[in-house]
């Protein structure tokens, strides 16, 4: 609903006033500019509301450029209105054709180029006058020009029209002469489908589909959470927790009873380094073996231990230590 001062302007579609968007207000001029969606075969109906008014005034309505009626709201009168509505467009004292939404038909025939097309497309346009009401005056009819096909390079952004319905009976209406005085209020509503609005960033964007039902729970609580694909219901998936908590309280005290196996020692092994004229120490278990000069082969038929306190060993050396070989006739198990 559009309010300025006193003045309160809205359109009506299936009963309800459609959302406005956009508003733009020039309060210089007391005029005043919104968006408001349409769709295409739907009704509309016009409303104003003067409250406390002291002056006689009058609407006027304006479609597409076309002017349907004005209405007058006297306080003065026996029956005083604060509030007049338009449906349609008179074609009589007792009837009247109803306006409603509907598409632009667009063409490619270039014989329509030239046609001319109202600048007012797509608008409708409210004047609230402050008037002097004078004699009644013979019912008169305006003619309503309805846009027709255009051609498609004439489109300026606008995709729907507005044309007048079937013809239907309404009470007895009178005309008047009146006088204006001043221009109290101008309401301009330019409708565009939804989608274009919306395209254009004049009405919010579609409301987005919550992508799931969990419910907001607080950061500091501790929650299981359950995704929506799950077809299992609750008792069965806390039974199944359960038994997984259960299993692992389980495998924790089993834990504590493995024996941590004792820690051996690995002693580090000495390298040792020696000359053949030198001293052998036997110190380390070694066995010092002499290969008789016949042999080439060592076996245990050939092999000759020394004695102990042996300082030096005949011809060619075999040396073990430990199972570990030392030079190139080395023996190892021995």
């Amino acid at each position: 609903m559009v309010k300025h001062k006193s003045i309160s302007t809205w359109i009506n579609v299936d009963g309800e006033a459609l959302a406005e968007y956009g508003e733009e207000v020039v309060h210089a001029e007391d005029k005043v500019v919104c968006w408001i969606p349409s769709e295409a075969g739907k009704e509309f109906s016009v409303h104003v509301r003067h409250e406390n008014s002291t002056v006689q005034t009058a609407t006027y309505v304006y479609v597409d450029g076309n002017f349907l009626k004005g209405l007058i709201m006297d306080p003065w009168s026996r029956t005083p209105k604060d509030t007049v509505s338009i449906h349609g467009m008179p074609t009589s004292a007792m009837t009247e054709r109803n306006l409603m939404f509907a598409g632009l038909q667009l063409s490619d025939d270039d014989g329509l180029l030239g046609a001319a097309v109202s600048a007012e497309l797509g608008e409708i346009k409210i004047e609230h006058w402050h008037v002097m009401v004078g004699e009644r005056v013979a019912y008169r009819t305006n003619t309503y020009a309805e846009t027709g096909p255009i051609h498609e390079r004439s489109k300026k952004a606008v995709s729907h029209r507005a044309q007048l319905g079937p013809q239907k009976v309404v009470a007895t209406q009178t005309q008047r002469n009146v006088t204006k005085v001043a221009c109290l209020l101008t309401v301009i509503y330019r409708y565009r489908p939804l989608d274009m609005l919306q395209a254009n960033g004049i009405a919010p964007p579609p409301a987005q589909a919550s992508s799931s039902r969990k419910r907001n729970i607080p950061l500091d609580e501790d929650v299981i959470n359950i995704s929506d694909e799950e077809s299992e219901d609750e008792p069965q998936r806390i039974a199944k927790l359960e038994a997984e908590l259960q299993r692992l309280r389980n495998g924790s005290k089993s834990s504590k009873k493995i024996k941590s196996e004792p820690v051996v020692k690995k002693e580090k092994r000495q390298k040792i380094v020696f000359d053949p004229n030198d001293v052998i120490d036997l110190t380390y278990r070694l066995q010092c073996i002499a290969l008789l000069p016949s042999e080439k082969t060592l076996t245990k038929s050939n092999c000759k231990p020394l004695g102990s306190t042996t300082t030096s060993c005949p011809g060619k050396l075999a040396v073990g230590l430990l199972g570990v070989g030392a030079g190139a006739g080395a023996a190892t198990g021995i």
